[in-house]
């Protein structure tokens, strides 16, 4: 239920990717704090705040959103260093992703949900509380989700923890044969 700490945010599950993002943040071996498996997501967009009625136009609004389905190749490691996160992303987002986030951002905004304060850089975030500049060279991975999730995000001592409230299946990617 839509309560006081309803941070909300859509993000692409990231379950397949798991293991292999692990194998990754074991190799690393960087400080800080390991986003563990079961959390990891692509971000789409950050919705902060919700009362309940965004919350219900936001759900009826994703219900008849085409949803289109996307390849991408993660290949490039990042540290947000104000914000202490160390990510994982595409050096060149595919087409299909950055037109659903301008669409995505631009149904939130007229639903009075606030504009992110930073242009859209597609991530998967691998550690919290983590700075450095020095990030290696990594061999690609290739991802290509399958669902868009509306999560909510508890803020705990141990860092946040991520539920997915609703799920909406993306449309199969043409040409694929996976």
């Amino acid at each position: 239920m839509a309560g006081k700490d309803n941070r909300l945010f859509l993000a692409f599950p990231a379950e397949a990717l798991a293991p292999e993002l692990t194998r990754l943040q074991r190799r690393l071996a960087l400080p800080g704090r390991r986003v563990p498996p079961e959390q990891l997501h692509l971000t789409l967009h950050f919705l902060g705040q919700c009362n309940p009625k965004q919350q219900a136009s936001l759900l009826h609004l994703l219900d008849k959103l085409p949803l289109p389905g996307f390849a991408l190749v993660l290949d490039q490691l990042g540290c947000f260093s104000r914000a202490g996160v160390v990510w994982l992303g595409p050096s060149a987002p595919p087409p299909a992703l950055m037109a659903l986030a301008e669409a995505v951002e631009l149904k939130c905004r007229a639903l009075g949900l606030d504009k992110p304060h930073k242009a859209y850089r597609p991530h998967v975030t691998l550690f919290r509380h983590c700075n450095t500049d020095e990030l290696p060279t990594i061999r690609p991975f290739h991802y290509q989700p399958t669902a868009l999730c509306l999560y909510r995000s508890t803020l705990t001592e141990q860092g946040p923890v991520y539920h997915c409230l609703q799920r909406w299946p993306l449309a199969e990617v043409k040409g694929s044969e996976e």
